[in-house]
């Protein structure tokens, strides 16, 4: 009984932690990173600097990722589930380009995402 007691006790702190953990993000401290990683790594792939822009489009990747989440517990964003989903792979996309050396290709994926964040959540949904 000790045992089942413990375990549901682990458990317990642990599924407290995850929901912490997601909630703990500012959602507009977040949307402001974005843009400011959006810009930078542009800056980088023009620089043709492999490792920075990597480093930032995988960010990318899981900041997009938090933002679908908060979308999708927030409900009736469907389209802003889609959209966030849509960066993500864009992201993912950066980072097969750059590792084969295509900048272009990679710069012209960072540029729809920032043309399409900046007219597609936020017309709809900023200010929150």
């Amino acid at each position: 009984m000790r045992n089942k007691l413990t375990l549901c006790g682990i458990i317990f702190l642990l599924a407290t932690h995850i929901v912490y953990a997601e909630a703990e993000f500012d959602f507009e401290e977040l949307m402001e990173s974005i843009d400011n990683n959006s810009h930078n790594l542009q800056g980088n792939i023009a620089n043709k600097d492999a490792a920075a822009s990597t480093a930032l489009a995988k960010e990318m990747q899981s900041q997009f990722k938090l933002v679908e989440g908060f979308f999708e517990k927030r409900g009736n964003a469907a389209d802003a589930v889609t959209d966030a989903k849509k960066y993500e792979d864009l992201a993912a996309q950066i980072v097969k380009y750059v590792e084969a050396n295509d900048y272009n290709s990679a710069s012209n994926s960072a540029i729809e995402i920032s043309k399409a964040c900046d007219t597609a959540c936020h017309d709809t949904y900023k200010p929150l």
